[in-house]
């Protein structure tokens, strides 16, 4: 009979002992996880992250949204000796004659028409501009201006000091600030942008704003002349509404 009972409390202290040590264990990866979550590096993003609602540092002031139109400028002569006569081909025209008009088929009469201060981009802004029914003054930002942001991964053939030496991430983080950001207070209607800029910003930009890992930039493919849209609600939350399009430009004319 002893030997019964003290069967049963043996077993009763090594369940309850158990349970104690899995309650630790959990309550402690439940801790990692949350730090993970809450004291995550800015630029250090991970896939397991929650969304972080202040990505913009702002607060909902209203109800409106901001609807950005990113398009990468028509294809150009990439052996040029210098970047002042690195100008569009005469398909790269063909490519953003039908970016602009398929904007101005969507119907959305837009508030402003953005391009950075390089030539390709501003010739494609104004091929774009000319197909508007409701033509707008061009807008020039030199923040916009190609360049290398981050080391991409996977590796390419580059190396961090190459990065360093000539990268532009502190001037393309300033441009991202100026467009990606909820409605400010004084916004009265939804916005509708048009920016006219390069691959490697535009790919940043996408991961920036999506909260992916920003290295992962080099990941996402543009054709020339392509479309993407982004939308940010008033209260944070980004909508990616396309990547890329260029469905709108004859197969023949497509250039990466």
């Amino acid at each position: 009979m002893y030997v019964i009972w003290f069967h049963l409390i043996s077993l009763y202290i090594i369940g309850f002992c158990t349970g104690i040590i899995l309650t630790v264990i959990t309550y402690h990866q439940n801790i990692i996880l949350e730090d993970i979550h809450l004291n995550r590096p800015v630029n250090q993003i991970l896939f397991s992250s929650l969304w972080n609602n202040s990505w913009d540092s702002l607060k909902q002031e209203n109800n409106w949204s901001r609807h950005l139109y990113l398009i990468r400028h028509g294809k150009y002569f990439q052996n040029a000796k210098n970047i002042k006569k690195m100008k569009l081909t005469s398909l790269g025209k063909e490519q953003v004659g039908y970016t602009g008009k398929y904007l101005n088929e969507m119907n959305i009469k837009f508030d402003r028409l953005i391009h950075s201060g390089m030539i390709r981009a501003l010739q494609s802004a104004i091929i774009i501009n000319q197909q508007l029914n409701y033509p707008l003054k061009l807008i020039e930002d030199k923040n916009l201006a190609e360049g290398l942001p981050v080391l991409p991964s996977p590796y390419v053939n580059l190396t961090q000091r190459q990065i360093n030496s000539y990268s532009h991430k502190q001037r393309m983080d300033e441009a991202f600030r100026t467009y990606f950001h909820r409605a400010y207070y004084k916004q009265y209607k939804d916005t509708h942008d048009i920016i006219v800029f390069h691959a490697n910003v535009l790919r940043y930009f996408i991961c920036k704003v999506m909260q992916f890992p920003i290295e992962f930039w080099l990941n996402i493919e543009l054709n020339h002349g392509s479309i993407t849209q982004i939308t940010i609600l008033s209260n944070g939350n980004v909508i990616l509404q396309k990547v890329g399009d260029s469905g709108f430009i004859p197969s023949n004319k497509l250039t990466v």
